[in-house]
This record gives structure tokens, sequence and C-alpha cells, in this order.
């Protein structure tokens, strides 16, 4: 006699939407994966979003361990232009973190990593002069200063969450920003097309792959000329670039006091950015007198002629094509010029 009691589970309804369920999960995922297709087909590579909680797992590499190891701190020069892997090579396997953020000034960063104790490895510091020196505007010190705000105060659970994200976002294009459906409708009323794919990635070591082949240069010149020429900010009075000098000077030596190191670095600019940086922060009033006042090694794309040859096609930044070499070739001379500095990097 067949019992009249039965398992919720065996229910004629559950079964239907059990299938139901399994039929929509199956169609989203054809979906998912033609999309993906798709816009690889388009061009379009994966990439990992450059979020400051990103910048947060980054900047804890750089005081794991005995707190050696190669520090980049920058813009989007030294993000674009240098290949942490390839310098790690040449330094003798020194681990490197790329610390440099986007359109920010490095003096927050610098001065963040002064006034920890458990840092004690080689710092290579860029030198762009209108983010470097500027007094104005006061985003490019805000952002940065943001960014160590954040990592000071940073979670488990947002570093977990953002660890757990990068590998997907390594390996699907369906999750870059510029393909969501809302950024794809938006581009399509106010273009009438679909986009193009970017020029620029980002992986999760925060470095950026610029691949400038195949893109329109002339209004990419331009804006950054213009940029340079007004809303980089301007140069600073006698008494305020006094005081930015003594402020690094001082971040310099406490560095030094606990055994690392810190070099500065003035990555390839061309074309009207070059003039323009060259007119309003002239080499002798600003390059010479920080490395003459802090004591520490600089590094200068013009004074080595195997970096000197180099160009940046909009004029800002190196293209993906060249990095590779610039970046051996940047660190052999570092090896050579400063092989102290290089030692302090030492596992």
């Amino acid at each position: 006699m067949r019992s009249s009691t039965f398992s919720s589970s065996e229910t004629p309804t559950s079964r239907p939407l059990g299938r139901v369920c399994w039929v929509a999960l199956l169609v989203a995922g054809v979906l998912l994966a033609g999309a993906e297709w798709g816009w690889r087909r388009r061009g379009f590579q994966p990439g990992v979003k450059d979020t400051p909680e990103l910048w947060s797992l980054a900047r804890a590499q750089a005081s794991e361990g005995d707190g050696r190891g190669v520090v980049l701190l920058g813009s989007s020069r030294f993000q674009s232009g240098l290949v942490p892997e390839e310098l790690s090579k040449v330094l003798g396997g020194a681990h490197t973190v790329q610390l440099s953020i986007n359109g920010a000034s490095s003096l927050p960063l610098l001065e963040d990593l002064a006034g920890d104790e458990r840092f004690r490895g080689l710092v290579l510091c860029e030198v762009s002069p209108t983010l470097f020196f500027s007094v104005e505007p006061n985003e490019v010190r805000a952002r940065p200063a943001q960014y160590v705000a954040g990592y000071r105060h940073r979670t488990f659970v947002a570093d977990w969450e953002t660890a757990m994200r990068l590998p997907f976002q390594e390996r699907f294009v369906v999750l870059l920003s510029a393909v969501q459906p809302q950024s794809v409708l938006r581009h399509l009323v106010v273009n009438r097309s679909l986009p193009a794919p970017p020029f620029s990635r980002t992986f999760a070591n925060r470095q950026q792959w610029s691949d400038f082949q195949g893109v329109e240069l002339e209004p990419l010149r331009r804006m950054w000329a213009q940029r340079y020429q007004g809303a980089h900010g301007k140069a600073p009075e006698p008494a305020e670039l006094e005081a930015l000098l003594e402020r690094v000077s001082s971040q310099v030596a406490r560095i030094r006091a606990r055994g690392g190191e810190v070099v500065f670095v003035r990555m390839v600019s061309s074309g009207a950015v070059k003039r323009i940086e060259d007119e309003r922060y002239p080499r002798a009033v600003y390059w010479d007198q920080l490395l003459q006042r802090t004591g520490a090694q600089g590094l200068s794309f013009e004074d080595v002629p195997a970096l000197a040859r180099f160009e940046c096609p909009e004029d800002s930044h190196l293209d993906a094509r060249a990095t590779p070499e610039f970046t051996r070739l940047l660190g052999q001379e570092l090896v050579r010029r400063a092989p102290g500095a290089v030692a302090a990097s030492s596992p």
C-alpha cells in the first residue's frame, strides 16, 4: 500500500520549475558565450578594473616579509611605461610592486612609504614635472592621498572581494565596463555605432598596456598639449619650491635611515608635451635642485642615449611594444649607476 505522504521535492510543480531554471541558466550561458565571442571578434581583450581597492592589495605587498623589493611610485607614465616582471629580472629577482596612479603626484605616496617602518626597499619615484612640482590644482595630490587613506582603513572583506574578482576580470571581456548594456546603449545613442576596443588595458599587477597601433594620434596629442599647458597647474613660487624640496628631502632621509633607498626617474615625453615641460620647469631649477637637495640618485631618459631614442606616439606615454625593451635598458642603467640602491631591493 502506497503511503499518502511524499517528499516536497517530488511535487509535480517542482519538477517543471527545476527544468525551467536549468533552461534559463543554459540560455544565459549561451548568451554570455555569444557576447564574449562577439566582443573578442571586435578586438576587445579582458582587463581588470584599476580601483583603489586593487591599489590597496598592491600597497600591502610593499610591506610584506622583510619589507624589501622595488616599489614604483608615479603616474600613468610609470604604469604604462614599465613592465614589473622585466625590471625584476634585471634587478636580480627583486619583487616589484606597481603603486603608480593615473594623473596623480607621487609625493603623497612617497610620504606614505617614508612613514612605514616595515618598508626598507628601493623606491623608484617618477618625476613628471607638471605633477611632481606644480602647486595647483590640488587634485593631483588629493587623489593619491585618498588612496593611502583607503589602504589604511581597508577591511579583510574588501581585500577578499577584490582578490576574488581578479581571475574573472582577467579572463572575460563581458566584465569590461565598456561592453555593459548601459554603456553600449549610451554609445549607440551618441555615436550611432558600437564602442571600439580601448587602446589601454590593465593587468592584475596594475601594469597598463597601451597599444597605439591603429589609433588616431593627432587628437590625443592636442589633448595632452592642452592638459599640460593649463589643467596640470602652475609652477611654484621660490618659497613653495623650497618647502616642497625640504619635504621630499625629509622623506628620502627617513627611508634611507631604515636601509632603503630612493631613485628619482624622469620618463620619456615627446613633442609638444616635452616642450611645455622644459619651458615651465627648467631642468637646472627643478630636476637638478631635487637631486642636489635630497642627495638621491636620479635617472633621466635624456641622459641615457639608449633611452633617449624612444618616442611617445601621443607625446606622453610609451607604446606597449616598446615597454619591455625600455624597462630592460632602464634597469641596466640603474644597476650601472646606482648599485647601492639596487642592493637595497635584494631579498
